[in-house]
């Protein structure tokens, strides 16, 4: 893999092993990948986009050269679709990839049924890098290991240089295979009882944009002034973040005429996605998440702040106990090992897989919050960038998400919607506000 990775040619079949010791240049998709790969339309794309805004504007000639030498360090995100009779697989990609324009809105549709088109794309505007991947490919920690691995083979190029990558994936490296890992898999435990299902979640009653129209709005703030203030109520940043967007939506709730509300009142939960490889040890470049809910009920009627932040503490710590977790992914895994399921053809899943992903995961929440936590990077490559940001998928079901990413003293809250009222995002931002934080607000 060295001589490759120096000549760095992309015409290899990778050198990874099944368990026939056999070496393979395709891989299964595992339970989360195969519902995601089979829910893909312009309102609910499952593309979401991590982005690094440099100081200097891009030079588009060297981000293709630095993107075509990493691949070398990351054959699993290699490839394309292919179908088969009960599944879909990936197998390597005879293309390249090559960088594209920024669109209006981020996060469109990816033709990913399309023989030879890769499960991301590399867009360039101005000083900012974006990779959006199709969630059948990875995760967030996937998308932040390729992007900062672009990131610093571009500045490489570019005449910069560190003596220490730390962590970054670097070309001459050989990809360990174990980041081919089916880390679901691995942790799945039968003897595990099923879980309870949760009902279905409120959902503010908003008019709904046109296909292919996805607002963004940018709230970036301190770290520091953030973390002061969740300190000093004794919790965490994702704590007290969750907690502002839940009373946020209360307060959408509790403001609709009576009849409306009647029919609207159901338990108000956010999906906050947790790493599981800070919980089972992998290193997987493959899906490996899972989705806690906190949840205020309000026809207990009207929490208070404090209230739904208790709540959302002592639920978080509840919710992210290993054996919970442990049972929720056995529960996952358990779901593809039934027969009738196995067995069906691929045309049967697609039928049923856009009702049950709507069901038994949308369906049960009214926002998603994704904090990534603090990016870091090597000094002289950190001199050179402003910022990272997170984008999640847009969703016809979760009409409003929250995306948190750090880096230095700054961070970044990137709220996504697929509807035209801005309601949500703007009682987030003023309730920070009003807790004493200063923010700098942006839309695209």
């Amino acid at each position: 893999m060295t001589d490759v990775a120096q000549d760095y040619s992309r015409n290899f079949t990778p050198k990874f092993f099944d368990g026939m010791k056999r070496p393979f240049n395709w891989y299964k998709l595992d339970n989360a990948a195969s519902i995601f790969s089979m829910l893909s339309s312009d309102k609910s794309p499952s593309i979401f986009r991590m982005s690094c805004t440099l100081k200097q504007r891009i030079n588009v000639k060297d981000l293709q050269t630095a993107l075509n030498r990493i691949m070398v360090r990351f054959p699993y995100f290699d490839v394309h679709l292919r179908t088969g009779v009960f599944n879909y697989y990936w197998e390597k990609n005879p293309n390249d990839p090559k960088i594209v324009a920024e669109s209006k809105y981020p996060c469109q549709k990816l033709p990913i049924y399309d023989r030879g088109v890769f499960p991301f794309r590399v867009r360039a505007y101005f000083n900012r890098v974006a990779v959006e991947f199709h969630h059948s490919l990875t995760d967030g920690t996937g998308a932040i290991t390729f992007l900062k691995a672009l990131v610093a083979e571009y500045l490489h190029l570019r005449g910069v240089d560190s003596n220490d990558w730390e962590d970054i994936f670097r070309i001459n490296q050989t990809p360990d295979p174990s980041e081919y890992d089916y880390a679901y898999k691995k942790n799945y435990r039968k003897e595990n009882p099923s879980t309870k299902t949760k009902s279905v979640a409120f959902k503010p009653p908003f008019t709904h944009e046109k296909k292919r129209v996805f607002h963004v709005t940018t709230g970036i703030m301190s770290v520091s002034d953030l973390l002061k203030v969740s300190r000093e109520k004794k919790v965490t940043m994702t704590d007290l973040l969750t907690t502002i967007y839940l009373d946020s939506l209360q307060t959408i709730l509790f403001s609709l005429p009576a009849d409306i509300q009647k029919n609207h009142m159901k338990p108000i939960r956010i999906a906050v996605p947790v790493n599981l490889r800070k919980i089972f040890p992998t290193k997987t470049m493959r899906n490996f998440t899972f989705m806690i809910a906190p949840e205020v009920d309000p026809r207990l009627g009207w929490h208070s702040f404090n209230e739904v932040l208790s709540q959302v503490h002592h639920s978080m710590r509840k919710e992210i106990g290993k054996k919970q977790l442990n049972q929720h992914i056995s529960q996952n895994v358990r779901s593809e090992q039934f027969p009738i399921i196995r067995t069906a053809p691929l045309f049967a899943k697609q039928l049923i897989a856009g009702f049950l992903y709507n069901r038994f995961g949308e369906q049960q929440f009214s926002g998603k919050l994704s904090n990534m936590g603090k990016v870091t990077m090597p000094k002289e490559f950190s001199d050179e960038i402003e910022n990272f940001e997170l984008v999640l998928a847009p969703s016809t079901n979760i009409t409003s998400s929250c995306a948190v990413v750090s880096f230095g003293d700054k961070l970044v809250i990137n709220f996504g919607r697929t509807v035209k009222e801005s309601t949500v995002e703007k009682l987030f931002f003023r309730n920070l506000n009003e807790l004493g934080l200063k923010i700098k607000i942006e839309t695209n």
